[in-house]
Order: structure tokens, then sequence, then C-alpha cells
């Protein structure tokens, strides 16, 4: 079985960094500036049958604000997942999404006590070629 994880985290970060109004990192800057997105934990499982290896991959992305209230948060992670469901991955040659979408969505108030976190987990199961 081949990994289909880096394909599918650059298709991700280059699909948020290309169609939202805020700053995507891989690797978040030490002074970046509010409101921002951060690629988060991936975990993946097998999700082979007899026939074809595939993988079920889960990609957590993380939206970051210091808007007072939830607005700014919920708003982004709005626009993050329209953007991640709009259209298929293109993974190929090597692999093909063959399904896509939200597997959980939650808002926290960060342990500073101003910053809101929304923690969306997009789940995509993944065939072999």
């Amino acid at each position: 079985m081949k990994s289909p994880l880096l394909k599918l985290h650059e298709a991700i970060y280059n699909r948020l960094k290309d169609n939202l109004s805020y700053s995507v990192y891989d690797d978040v800057p030490e002074n970046a500036d509010f409101p921002y997105v951060s690629m988060g934990a991936v975990t993946s499982s097998d999700w082979s049958d007899k026939f074809i290896p595939g993988m079920q991959v889960i990609s957590t992305i993380d939206l970051w604000s210091q808007y007072k209230g939830r607005k700014e948060v919920l708003e982004m992670t709005g626009a993050a997942l329209q953007v991640l469901t709009s259209e298929d991955f293109d993974l190929s040659p090597e692999f093909k999404a063959v399904w896509k979408g939200l597997d959980s969505l939650e808002i926290i108030i960060d342990i500073d006590g101003v910053t809101r976190h929304g923690i969306l987990k997009y789940k995509l199961l993944i065939e072999e070629l």
C-alpha cells in the first residue's frame, strides 16, 4: 500500500491557500497575525478491501481568531468547509478520493481566554489506483 498523505496534504493546503481570504500556514510563524488557518493533525487507518488498497484519512484544519465572540471563527470554519467540499481533489495518477465530508467541527476558547480555536476535522476515503 502506498501512502496518499503527502499528496493529500499538498492538495488541501493549496486549495485553502488559493481560496480563503485568511493566511494559511503549514508551519505558523511566531508572530502570525490573527485571524489565520493552520494545518493540524492527520490520522489515517487502513480502508482496504480484498481487491483495492485504500486509506481513511482525517485531516484537521485549525482556524484561529481573536475576535471577541464566535462570529469570526464561525465564518472562517464555514468558508473552509465550503472550499474543501466544493469539488473533488485531484490525487491522480496514484490515488482517488471516493468520499469526502465533514467528520466533526468544534469551536473552543483557547487557554489564554481570548483566542477562539475552530477545529475542523475533514474525512476522506482514498483508494489507491
